[in-house]
């Protein structure tokens, strides 16, 4: 089966080129139609790609779609004696909820060698990704 969106003059049944730069052209109704449309079209795309999501969960191919290389959040997790060696080399603003990245810019790279150990990789969600 193959699905496809054209777009169609809906008083005379003409088939459109349609184009991004024809939105300006288009009168309220026609507009309000439009979104009407791309709205039910970006729903059934969501319900497509949890569908998709749960058969690639459950071992089944697809010809063009696969899971992406598995993404990770770094996140730090350590004690109060690991906090307290940070506080006093670099002060009392390391410890506060900041990024990785915030730290490593503002302290330099030489942090990531004391928290190192703290770091725990969070896997993200997978997300799906056409072949090339």
């Amino acid at each position: 089966m193959s699905l496809q969106l054209i777009p169609m003059d809906r008083e005379t049944g003409e088939v459109l080129e349609f184009r991004p730069s024809m939105i300006k052209e288009l009168d309220n109704s026609d507009l309000t139609a439009f979104l009407e449309a791309v709205k039910a079209a970006d729903k059934m795309k969501k319900e497509a790609e949890k569908e998709v999501k749960k058969r690639l969960d459950e071992g089944q191919n697809f010809t063009r779609l696969s899971y992406g290389k598995q993404q990770f959040t770094r996140e730090i997790v350590m004690d109060n004696v690991a906090k307290t060696a940070l506080i006093r080399k670099y002060g009392l603003e390391s410890v506060e909820p900041l990024s990785i990245a915030k730290l490593e810019k503002k302290y330099g790279e030489g942090i990531l060698e004391d928290i190192e150990q703290f770091i725990i990789m969070k896997p993200k969600k997978a997300k799906i990704e056409w072949d090339k």
